[in-house]
């Protein structure tokens, strides 16, 4: 199944090209904030599934065109993101390394991430897959690690480099609307091989990210164990796997960003900068 939040974050079902609304299947865990409207989905998923699948089965639903989609996940107990995690072509397998990303930077399709004033170097895009967790997890064996897995989405890890007096990731990728998500939350069952999805994004029209999650350096139940020896994961926490480098370029005022994942959707995004900073696009997009 695909879960959306829509409008003012009522919850619903992708069919096609078109919302189906669940606010009424959802007994019992409505009337709270949006995220723990999720992590009650979740928790109750099993119980819920046959309601679900009934209201898929006979609701025709509306129009995606005719409803604003909203950000899957809306404010996780933790957003983790990996650091590099894909060969790139060349073999490379960095030791296993994350950072927190603030979940403030969180923002949904259609909407717009506005450049700080703050003067790095050069503002960077970076399509990844989003793993969402399901129950709580602490030193899970690789064998049990995918237990924890409830299901996959899309995020763009929106980098600011070389900020001037920060060190490490979080101050260069945690700035506001700087983690577009979206469009929707698939079910793990949706996507048996999570080794074997394209993985591509435009800017204004022109592909610069394109590859594919099978050059993955460290398999996903690696990455859980890892992470659950370091802290507890819980009901909708996040983890976002890295990303191969190849086609970074700049993000500036008016660009318009695409975002597509095999099996899960296609998400657009704009880029908006106060401050008109400019970077060449052929000098500043890696190879």
């Amino acid at each position: 199944m695909k879960f959306v939040f829509y409008d003012d974050f009522k919850p619903g079902l992708l069919k096609g090209d078109r919302v189906v609304d669940i606010s009424d299947v959802l007994v019992g865990i409505e009337g709270q904030t949006p995220q723990l409207l999720l992590e009650g989905f979740i928790t109750k998923y099993e119980e819920l599934k046959a309601g679900l699948e009934k209201a898929l089965q006979e609701r025709e639903g509306v129009p995606v065109g005719g409803v604003r989609l909203r950000q899957p996940v809306p404010k996780p107990g933790l957003m983790l993101c990996g650091i590099g995690g894909f060969g790139e072509g060349e073999g490379r397998k960095r030791p296993l390394d994350f950072f927190l990303k603030g979940w403030t930077s969180i923002c949904g399709p259609g909407d717009t991430v506005t450049l700080p004033r703050h003067e790095a170097r050069i503002f960077n895009h970076e399509v990844e897959l989003g793993v969402v967790f399901c129950k709580e997890t602490k030193d899970v064996s690789r064998e049990e690690a995918m237990d924890s897995v409830f299901g996959y989405t899309i995020m763009c890890d929106v980098s600011a480099r070389g900020v001037p007096d920060t060190s490490g990731f979080w101050p260069q990728k945690s700035f506001d609307n700087f983690g577009p998500m979206g469009p929707c939350l698939v079910t793990k069952d949706e996507i048996p091989d999570p080794y074997d999805l394209a993985i591509k994004l435009w800017v204004n029209g022109e592909i610069r990210q394109d590859y594919n999650t099978d050059d993955m350096s460290w398999d996903l139940p690696e990455k859980i164990r890892f992470l659950s020896e370091i802290c507890t994961l819980n009901v909708g926490d996040f983890m976002a796997c890295g990303t191969n480098h190849h086609g970074l370029g700049p993000l500036q005022d008016g660009d318009v960003v695409e975002m597509e994942i095999e099996r899960i959707g296609r998400i657009a995004f704009n880029v908006e900068d106060p401050h008109k900073r400019f970077w060449d696009v052929k000098e500043n997009t890696r190879p």
